[in-house]
C-alpha cells in the first residue's frame, strides 16, 4: 500500500472531483476547496477540510493567492486540478511545482488541447483519425456565413473552440438549421461567437472515453470505458469498461508530441463493425475514475505518484480490464427531469435504481458508494426530493453546478492574458 499523502482537490461540485474522492479517499487525508457553499464533495466522510475560495474562471488572481494561502497553512503534499482549474494552475506550473507535488502539462500543451480547434489541428499534423473536420473563423459576421454556409455534410456538430460539460456544441440536422444558427449568432455583434467554431461530421459507432496518465511525455497509465447510456452534456450514465490497445497507441502519440505531464482524457467514437475510432475531443484533466478503480487501474493513485515524481524508468504501462460496468444514478436523476420534464420519469428512474433494473443490473455505482462513504448519498437524495417537487429545476441545477468549474471563452482569454510577473509574485 502507498504511503498517505495529504491531497488539496481544486474544488468539490463535479463528478469528477466526487470519484477523484472514492478513489483515494480512505487511503490519504483529502482537502476540498470550492466556490460553491454546498457541493457533492462536502457531504462525504473522507473529506478532512473544506476550504471556500473564489470562483477560479471569475477572479484567477484570488483564487491562486488561496491556494497558495492553504498550501502554506496545511502543508500538502499533492495538488490535484480535478477540472478546468488545470488550464489556470498550468499557467504558475513551474513556480507551483516548487510549494507541492503537482502534475501539469506546460501552458501550450494544455492550450492545444482545451481549444477544440487546435485539438482538430494536432490530430490532423499527427495523423490521428477523426471525422471529417473544417474549422471557421467566428469573430466576423461575413466570415461565419461563408464558413458555414459551405458545410454540406449532415448531420454535423457545431463545436465552439472553448466549453465545458457539453456546452457549445450543437447538433446541425440539415442546412436549414445551419441558416438558422448563423442567423441568431449573426443578428449583433454581442451575438457574435468570437471564437474559432470547428464544424465536424458525424462519426459512426459508440461514444467512448479513454483516460491515461503521463510522466513526462511517457504514458504509464490508461482505461478506456464505452458509454451504455448517455446524460446531460453527453456525459456517461452507464458505462462498461473496455481494452483498445490501439486507441491507447494513438493516444500514447499524442501524449509524446505534447511532453505531457499529468491526466488527459480523449473522447472518440467506436465502430465495432470495423474496428476503426474516431477522436472527437480531449480533456486535460482526470475525469471519472472509479470504472477505471473497479477495473483494476488506479488512475488517482497513479496522478499522485506522478506528482511527487515516484514513477521509476522502468514501470510497466497499467491498464484496466474489459467488461465492468458502472453507472451514475445522479446524472440519469437529472436526465430525466432535463428531457422529460415529468415526475413520473424521475420516479420511474429512482424505481429502477432500487430494482437494479435495465442499466443498474450488474452494475457499480460511481457517485453513491455508500459502503465507502455513507455521506456520498446525501446528494443523490436530495437531488431525487427536488426534482420530484419539480422536474424544471433541473436545469438551474446543472447550470449552477457547471458555473463552479467550467471555462467560457472569456475566461480562456483571461487567463491566458494574465501578466506573468502577477502570477510569479503569488508565489515568491
Amino acid at each position: 500500500m502507498s504511503e498517505s499523502r495529504r491531497i488539496l482537490l481544486t474544488e468539490g461540485s463535479s463528478t469528477s472531483a466526487r470519484q477523484t474522492l472514492h478513489c483515494l479517499g480512505g487511503r490519504h487525508t483529502i482537502d476540498v476547496m470550492d466556490s460553491a457553499a454546498l457541493s457533492q464533495c462536502r457531504f462525504s466522510s473522507l473529506v478532512r477540510h473544506w476550504h471556500r475560495c473564489p470562483l477560479s474562471s471569475a477572479d484567477p488572481i484570488a483564487f491562486l493567492r488561496r491556494l497558495k494561502e492553504l498550501i502554506d497553512q496545511h502543508h500538502y503534499d499533492v495538488v490535484i486540478a480535478t477540472h478546468e482549474q488545470a488550464y489556470l494552475l498550468s499557467r504558475v506550473r513551474d513556480q507551483l511545482q516548487n510549494h507541492v507535488g503537482v502534475a501539469l502539462p506546460t501552458f501550450d500543451a494544455i492550450d492545444r488541447l482545451q481549444n477544440k480547434a487546435n485539438f482538430a489541428r494536432a490530430m490532423e499534423e499527427l495523423g490521428l483519425p477523426q471525422p471529417h473536420t473544417r474549422i471557421v473563423d467566428g469573430t466576423s459576421a461575413e466570415s461565419l456565413q461563408e464558413g458555414c454556409s459551405a458545410q454540406s455534410e449532415f448531420p454535423c456538430f457545431l463545436k465552439t473552440a472553448h466549453g465545458t460539460a457539453g456546452r457549445g456544441v450543437i447538433a446541425i440536422h440539415d442546412s436549414a438549421e445551419m441558416r438558422e444558427w448563423v442567423k441568431e449568432q449573426t443578428a449583433t455583434d454581442a451575438s457574435l461567437p468570437n471564437q474559432e467554431i470547428v464544424l465536424q461530421s458525424a462519426a459512426p459507432g459508440e461514444l467512448s472515453i479513454l483516460q491515461a496518465i503521463f510522466d513526462r511525455g511517457r504514458m504509464i497509465a490508461w482505461h478506456d470505458a464505452m458509454g451504455l447510456r448517455r446524460g446531460v452534456g453527453g456525459a456517461p450514465i452507464v458505462r462498461v469498461s473496455t481494452h483498445r490497445e490501439n486507441v491507447a497507441e494513438d493516444v500514447r502519440k499524442l501524449g509524446e508530441s505534447l511532453d505531457w505531464h499529468g491526466a488527459l482524457f480523449v473522447e472518440y467514437f467506436y465502430d465495432q463493425t470495423t474496428g476503426h475510432h474516431q477522436f472527437i475531443e480531449a480533456n486535460p484533466r482526470i475525469g471519472e475514475t472509479v470504472n477505471a478503480m473497479l477495473a483494476g487501474v488506479n488512475l488517482c493513485e497513479f496522478l499522485v505518484k506522478v506528482s511527487l515524481n515516484e514513477i521509476p524508468d522502468s514501470a510497466l504501462v497499467a491498464s484496466g480490464v474489459a467488461g465492468v460496468r458502472s453507472h451514475q444514478f445522479l446524472t440519469a436523476l437529472l436526465d430525466q427531469a432535463m428531457q422529460t420534464g415529468s415526475r413520473a420519469a424521475v420516479w420511474q428512474e429512482i424505481t429502477n435504481r432500487i430494482r437494479h433494473k435495465d442499466g443498474y443490473r450488474d452494475s457499480q455505482p460511481e457517485m453513491m458508494r455508500l459502503k465507502q462513504d455513507l455521506l456520498s448519498g446525501i446528494p443523490p437524495l436530495a437531488v431525487a426530493m427536488e426534482l420530484l417537487l419539480s422536474p424544471k429545476r433541473s436545469h438551474k441545477m446543472v447550470r449552477s453546478t457547471v458555473a463552479n468549474y467550467g471555462l467560457n471563452a472569456d475566461a480562456v482569454a483571461k487567463i491566458a492574458s494574465l501578466p506573468a510577473q502577477e502570477l510569479s509574485a503569488i508565489f515568491e
